[in-house]
Parts: C-alpha cells; structure tokens; sequence
C-alpha cells in the first residue's frame, strides 16, 4: 500500500507542474486542494466525520498544520533554490526521523537503518543529478531542510497517533481543512495579486486530482498502511516517490531516459529492500553456533 502511495505521489509532480503552468502560486495550490479535500471527505465519510471527537480534533490539527509548514517551505524553497537540490535534501526527512525518534521517544534505530538511510541518500544524489552538477548552499535550501523537519514529523505522527483517532478519514479531513485554512490565509496575506494570472479551467482538473487521488486517497492509505510497519522502514519506501516522478516524467516526455535515473533508482530499491528484509532469517547471515 506503500508502494502505492509513492506511486500516486510520485505522479503528483506531473499534475502540480500543470497548474504552476496554469499560474497559481503555492499559497493557492494549498488552499483549493486542502478545500476540495474537504469537501470530497465529507461527501464520502460524512457519518464518521459526525463522529468527530476532541482527541480527533487535537491529533488532526497537529498533523495538518505539521503537513501544510512542510509542504509550503518546501515549494517556497524552489524560489531560491534549483528543483534538483530540493529533491535531494527533502529526502534527508528519513535520516531526520530515526535521529527525532531516538531524541524525543528514546527508540534507537537498527544498526542496518543507517547503512540503508547512507544507501538510499547516494542513490537520490545519483537521480536527481547533484552529483554531477556540484551543490552550493543557498537560502533556499535552509528551507527546504527545515521543511524536513516537518515531513519527518509527519511521518513519526502518522505511524503512532493517526491509528489513535476514530477514523483515518477523520485524519485527512482535518489535514484537508488545515491546508485550505492555513492556505486561503496566505493567499489574502501574499498571494492577491497573483489571482487574476490564474487559468482556471487549465488548473481545475490537475487540481481535482491533486486534491482528490493524491491528498484524500494517497494520504489515507499511507495512515492505514503505516499501522502495520515502523516509521523508518516507511520513510524509506516513500521516498520512491521521488524515482516513481522520474519514471512519469519519461514516460510524458518530460525528461529522456538517462543512466542515472537507471543507477539511482536501482540503489533506492536496494536500500528499501536492505530495511525491509530481516536480514538476521537469511540463511547465509545466521550465526553459527
């Protein structure tokens, strides 16, 4: 269900790049997703929406504010910074979980997680090429590394708290309506006089699907999903999300082919499959005795 969800994410770039071309701006993107989360949550779940209780309330609005600080630094970022270099260190939220677990919740990773976290860092440098145009510290980038903080966050929350609320939809109708909230505010804050350069109509159907398939559908099963697993080992399988852009982007058109796309995304699956596997059953690791 993981994998699925990296999948949807990973298509996720091709539907945001369609309304940016369409002129809305990050505040905007936030808000009419986050609204039309909401809305299509309480069409589909409204019996237990009703059902809402205080600890669903406190546990959603912690999450989605988490979700929206995340998602805005990184975009706003891409101001300062090249797309490459802002992929690159958004995928260090999965070396900033295992280190904010062991901090806050005193749960110390395995010893193979750093090696998968060292792994799979290598194979996202490898595809998004910064290994070979070099990387320069800018602005932009103490954003998007603050930004991982808040996905690594996300991702610790989703893994132990969203399975204490009555429904997962409950979850993801709170993010929705912190998005929309949070957004709209940025928009009358910064964002007015960019409105009148929007396309709609161009936006409207990338939009719905960003709003619908990829924040209602995809984050729902990613809380269902991360109940039967651990953060880290989640992280890691999400961060394909990454490799899965690649791949629809060659597919539409949007970039060739190339060995390093080949090479990381093999590391990535490497690293997924060295925290995956329970290395101490395979027969050649066993001790002897």
């Amino acid at each position: 269900m993981l994998l699925l969800v990296a999948m949807l994410w990973g298509s996720s770039y091709i539907f945001a790049k369609l309304t940016v071309a369409a002129g809305m701006h990050s505040g905007l993107i936030n808000a009419c997703r986050g609204t039309m989360c909401v809305l299509a949550g309480y069409l589909l779940f409204f019996k237990k929406i009703n059902r809402i209780n205080r600890r669903d309330i406190k546990l959603g609005l912690l999450m989605g504010t988490i979700n929206f600080l995340g998602y805005y630094l990184q975009t706003d970022a891409l101001r300062y910074t090249t797309p490459a270099k802002n992929a690159f260190l958004t995928t260090l939220y999965i070396a900033v979980a295992p280190l904010i677990l062991w901090l806050f919740w005193h749960e110390r990773p395995q010893r193979k997680t750093y090696f998968a976290i060292g792994l799979a860092i290598i194979g996202m440098a490898i595809l998004t090429n910064v290994t070979h145009d070099g990387f320069h510290f800018q602005y932009g980038d103490l954003l998007t590394l603050i930004s991982t903080i808040f996905w690594a966050l996300q991702l610790i929350y989703f893994n132990k708290y969203a399975p204490q609320v009555s429904s997962p939809w409950i979850v993801i109708f709170m993010i929705g309506l912190c998005q929309g909230t949070l957004g709209w505010l940025t928009v009358l804050v910064s964002e007015r006089t960019t409105l009148g350069q929007v396309h709609w109509v161009q936006a409207l159907v990338p939009l719905a699907i960003l709003a619908i398939v990829v924040t209602f559908l995809a984050q729902g099963m990613q809380i269902i999903a991360q109940a039967q697993t651990d953060a880290t080992s989640a992280g890691l399988i999400l961060m394909l999300e990454s490799f899965f852009a690649s791949v629809f982007s060659v597919i539409l058109g949007y970039d060739p082919l190339t060995h390093r796309l080949v090479i990381g995304g093999i590391i990535l699956l490497l690293a997924n499959a060295i925290m995956l596997i329970d290395l101490h059953h395979l027969p050649f690791l066993k001790r002897k005795i």
